[in-house]
């Protein structure tokens, strides 16, 4: 395979990134100095404080592994108070005059300092804590502790700071930096042809290996991710040339194309590295779409290799896309998505020639239910105005990035009403087949018209059941306003100054599981309203399980919708048609 190839035969380029990476992290001891100088005086004196060499973690508990590269920092005496680099193969265990040792076992020095050394740990250094001594060129010790554990990775970066833009190349892109450390475009490779990232850490080779006999190194225990996305590790152990040093070649996702700067990190042992960098470059790869039809029930996953969504939070969204028509105008849709695997999260786009146009997004609807929101399902009602093609995204919701697991979908025409101020609907009845949200409510579905400022009041009553409205954006969740028994006993009374102009929805519901019955239903337009509530509403869409029915008739949202958060979404502008 095209890694192994490369982890075989290290190219020029590969050895010198290997090159500067020992000899820049020598150069690390001006970031963590102020770790030693704010000591007290003694204890700079005496202690030493031990990190991964290529991340400069600060972990608490100071872990490290067998054969990798640690610096130590502290106040050390050298020969002549110079810098001394080890020249031979195996390393020196005496440097500038400055030993040091391991659970009293010598250990190889790259590089000896008056505040820094770089040094290789033992390779039979046991697990646990273990004592680390320096002896200076005087005779005098410093002495500390750290742990040593199967897998602790550190990536090096361009910085040689364990921050910024990896020290890497790709077998298609070459170097990943430019000469001012900053990042470079790369390409995210293709499936057919595939770019191999390949990144140089240390504390990965003793990481247990699923199969140690197959000759891949420790790759099915090593995991990296980019950007939150599984990346494919094919490689991932002892890069030969350079003691302490290893190699992880992995497979750039060609999704990820477009995205631009990317987080990685890389875990082993269940121990995350440092955040490196890479930035990809190129176009967002189009839009692939399953055409279906409205009504059809389909079955679907979310895998590492779908397509993916960045959101302006920095995280990641895999999603499949489903294509359909609307040939009616005013159809009502709902748009069902469920999974007991993931938070569910519908959006909900327009196809018009070659741009997608958000229109809705949901990810709590689905779950209404006996006066709460019981599940993370996702259903998104709106009304499409305007006959054309449109796309629905099965994804997951904001509190569930890089989400993967099975789901179903579903989208169906819903029987609906268009109301105006000062109608009433006497016949209305909660029947079996109405829409019906995965908690098990059914849901009557009406819409209007209104204008900013419109104060609007809608009394839903029935003598079947306890009546429950809400009022909400024709664009997905959350609810404007609800209630449960402002209309007196069991019914319910919403009252609202809407904010915009457009389309809004009035859902009547018992908000039970399987409740039918009649009711009434008006809308109206009143004249003037009492001060809108002042108190908020606790970021009401984001949990689970939040309690609806409270009898106050007036419960604004403050927080942002589905709409608009889901709408920050990077999405490519030209689908394949």
């Amino acid at each position: 395979m095209i890694s192994r190839q490369i982890n075989r035969s290290m190219n020029v380029r590969a050895v010198l990134i290997a090159a500067a990476i020992l000899s820049l992290a020598s150069a690390g001891a001006i970031r963590w100095g102020s770790t030693i100088l704010n000591q007290s005086a003694s204890a700079q004196a005496t202690t030493v404080a031990v990190f991964n060499a290529a991340s400069f973690a600060n972990d608490a508990n100071k872990a490290l592994t067998p054969d990798s590269i640690a610096a130590v920092f502290g106040a050390f005496i050298t020969q002549n108070n110079q810098s001394y680099n080890g020249q031979t193969v195996p390393l020196p265990t005496t440097l500038g005059g400055v030993r040091v040792t391991i659970n009293n076992v010598a250990a190889g020095l790259f590089f000896v300092g008056p505040t820094q050394i770089n040094l290789l740990i033992p390779s039979n250094a046991p697990d646990g804590d273990v004592n680390i001594v320096v002896t200076n060129s005087d005779n005098s010790t410093r002495t500390g502790t750290f742990k040593i554990v199967r897998g602790a990775p550190g990536i090096f970066t361009a910085r040689s700071n364990g921050q910024g833009v990896a020290a890497a190349y790709t077998s298609v892109s070459g170097l990943l930096f430019n000469p001012d450390n900053s990042e470079r475009d790369m390409s995210a490779g293709t499936t057919a042809a595939p770019n191999i990232l390949v990144l140089f850490g240390t504390g990965i080779r003793n990481t247990p290996a699923a199969n140690p006999n197959d000759g891949n190194g420790v790759a099915e225990s090593v995991t990296v991710k980019i950007q939150g996305v599984p990346a494919t590790v094919e490689f991932a152990g002892k890069q030969s040339q350079f003691e302490g040093l290893d190699q992880l070649n992995v497979v750039i996702p060609p999704e990820l194309a477009g995205l631009g700067s990317l987080k990685i990190v890389v875990t082993t042992n269940g121990r995350d590295s440092n955040e490196s960098t890479i930035k990809i470059g190129g176009q967002l790869p189009p839009v692939k779409v399953t055409d279906v039809t409205i009504g059809q029930s389909i079955d679907g996953q979310l895998t590492a290799n779908d397509q993916v969504q960045l959101g302006n939070d920095g995280k990641t969204y895999f999603f499949d896309a489903y294509r359909f028509a609307v040939t009616t105008p005013n159809t009502m849709l709902a748009v069902d998505q469920r999974s007991t695997q993931f938070d569910s999260g519908v959006l909900f786009y327009r196809l018009d020639g070659t741009t997608l146009t958000l229109v809705g997004a949901d990810d709590q609807t689905g779950g209404y239910g006996n006066g709460n929101t019981v599940n993370n399902n996702a259903l998104l009602i709106t009304l499409i105005k305007t006959p054309g093609t449109y796309i629905a995204f099965a994804s997951s919701s904001d509190f569930a990035a890089n989400a993967l697991g099975t789901y179903t979908l579903k989208i169906s025409t819903v029987t609906t009403q268009q109301l105006t101020y000062g109608q009433t609907v006497n016949n209305g009845n909660i029947q079996a087949g109405d829409l019906q949200t995965s908690a098990g409510d059914y849901l009557d579905v009406y819409w209007f018209d209104g204008l900013n400022n419109d104060n609007v009041r809608a009394n839903m009553n029935s003598t079947a059941f306890d009546a429950f409205l809400i009022l909400q954006r024709n664009d997905g969740d959350p609810p404007l306003a609800f209630d449960d028994s402002a209309g007196g006993g069991t019914n319910a009374q919403v009252t609202f100054r809407l904010t915009s102009n457009g389309t809004y929805l009035i859902l009547a519901t018992p908000f039970a599981p399987n409740i039918t019955g009649a009711y009434t239903l008006s809308l109206n337009k009143v004249a003037a309203l009492a001060a809108q509530a002042s108190w908020m509403e606790s970021l009401w869409w984001g949990y689970p399980g939040r309690e609806l029915k409270d009898g106050r008739t007036e419960t604004r949202f403050p927080a942002e919708s589905s709409f608009t958060r889901f709408g920050r979404r990077r999405i490519v502008v030209d689908p394949q048609q």
